[in-house]
């Protein structure tokens, strides 16, 4: 009987066994696409980024050096016979003379409390001489520091790097979000925002953060005419360097940014020096910006000290500033607001290092906020030793050491090329690498810090959202496992 069934159930097939082998080979291709979706996806990845990228990235900076070769051939066949010679004239790069170059190096951040934390990756930063902005990116994202009756037509309206620019770019924009810099008193502040230049308005920074003892908003617009050594401060012009992160296939983000104001030295003018650097600091995720001014007279320097270059061969050959100023505006969630930032800095043509101390205050230090600044100048002897913490607690240090990679010859954009094919989504791997690091603080236990003044923004919320139930299990953890010891030593 029971073989009799078995024969009748394979001849006549059921309604729902059809039904299930008619749909077997869909469900099949279903299952099969599903598997391959993530490999699929990971090669249209690799392809993109091994092959599409550094070929279009390639071909804009052949276009852009063959664009710039016919743009100075046509120059110089317009000057024929009123500027000398045409073969001269043609032979010389836009890039020739240019000082804005990528840097290369690493970064690296310690923390010393409350747990040791510490980590190092690859860095590269965009290196801009401002007197040079407006000529490599063009007019309409980088303005001119001429006054608007004395602008004339530009030559090159998008730039000489266009069209490779397009990959990487530098904007106003981007910079002094908090409208520092700009005449709050114009009757139309967004037309003053659009013909102000950035050295204009970093002048005007200046200017008001030593209450005017920093001036030299007369050289804006101008060479120094002044070649002795010892000319008037107020009309030798600086050269600002801004150390960032352009904005890289159409996405920019920068934890730090800084301006670097180099005066000639008095007694080479071959040589510079620090006059002021600006500091401007975002924080991740609330998307605020902050500007420090360090100067030996700005509010926000409480000490200031200069120390000569070291005896190391090894080492960048340069002065070292030092300044030291209160932690006024909340970075990272991991750390307290009564700290006070000890800055070092040294430049030079082909190197640039900074280096960063974060100082828990001591309790009769957080509780003024007052200071007046302190200025020490060890160059012509006396005790070289850098100044330490001042009885407060180190909690943090971080800096980097990078190195001019791009050359100045005519293939200027196939270098800057090759540097950003390699790292594509700079800007968003920091991103990453800043919430890595975020995710293992937490896993050490380290305290969240929320924001001060209990500022949010949709990503921090979305971060808070996520990681609450983190804590909550984090939280359940701990109790769990105090209890556990608490038992253990009772039955000990």
């Amino acid at each position: 009987f029971y073989q009799a069934i078995v024969q009748y159930s394979f001849s006549h097939p059921t309604s729902t066994d059809n039904c299930l082998a008619k749909r077997s080979p869909s469900m099949t291709i279903t299952m099969s696409s599903i598997a391959w979706l993530p490999l699929a996806v990971i090669a249209l990845l690799a392809i993109t980024f091994i092959i599409i990228l550094p070929f279009y990235t390639i071909l804009l900076a052949v276009i852009t050096i063959l664009r710039a070769k016919w743009q100075t051939r046509r120059r110089g066949h317009g000057d024929n016979g009123k500027h000398g010679n045409v073969t001269t004239r043609t032979a010389l790069s836009p890039w020739s003379r240019i000082n804005t170059s990528f840097f290369q190096g690493n970064v690296f951040h310690i923390r010393h409390q409350p747990m040791v934390h510490s980590f190092k990756y690859p860095l590269y930063f965009s290196v801009v001489d401002l007197d040079e902005a407006s000529d490599l990116f063009g007019g309409e994202n980088v303005h001119p520091h001429q006054p608007v009756e004395q602008q004339q037509p530009m030559l090159n309206p998008k730039g000489s790097l266009w069209p490779l620019s397009s990959l990487m770019l530098l904007r106003d924009d981007d910079h002094l979000k908090n409208g520092e810099g700009l005449n709050n008193h114009a009757t139309d502040p967004i037309e003053v925002q659009n013909n102000t230049s950035t050295r204009e308005r970093i002048s005007n920074l200046l200017h008001e953060r030593t209450n005017g003892k920093l001036d030299f908003r007369s050289t804006i617009n101008g060479e120094d005419k002044n070649n002795n050594a010892q000319c008037d401060a107020s009309t030798t012009r600086r050269r600002i360097l801004l150390v960032t992160h352009l904005m890289y296939y159409g996405y920019c983000f920068n934890p730090v940014s800084f301006f670097f104001i180099l005066k000639p030295n008095n007694s080479n003018r071959e040589e510079e020096e620090i006059e002021a650097v600006i500091v401007e600091v975002s924080n991740t995720p609330w998307n605020e910006m902050y500007i420090y001014v360090l100067h030996p007279d700005s509010v926000d320097t409480v000490e200031y000290s200069v120390f000569p270059p070291s005896d190391n061969v090894s080492d960048i050959q340069s002065k070292k500033y030092q300044y030291r100023l209160h932690k006024n505006f909340h970075v990272s969630p991991f750390m307290t607001m009564d700290h006070d930032y000890d800055w070092r800095f040294q430049v030079s043509r082909n190197r640039i290092k900074a280096e960063v101390r974060l100082i828990k205050q001591k309790e009769e230090d957080s509780s003024s906020s007052e200071a007046t600044t302190t200025t020490t100048n060890n160059i012509n002897g006396g005790n070289n030793t850098e100044k330490k913490n001042n009885g407060g607690q180190l909690y943090f240090t971080g800096g980097f050491d990078i190195q001019r990679t791009i050359q100045q010859t005519s293939t200027y954009p196939l270098q800057l090329a090759r540097v950003i094919f390699r790292f594509p989504i700079y800007c968003f791997i920091i991103q990453l690498w800043i919430h890595y690091e975020a995710v293992r603080l937490l896993i050490k236990g380290v305290e969240f810090i929320p924001h001060p003044q209990g500022s949010e923004t949709g990503a921090s919320k979305a971060i808070a959202a996520v990681m609450r139930p983190v804590f909550a299990v984090m939280d359940a953890v701990d109790v769990w496992w105090k209890k556990s010891r608490r038992g253990k030593s009772k039955s000990a």
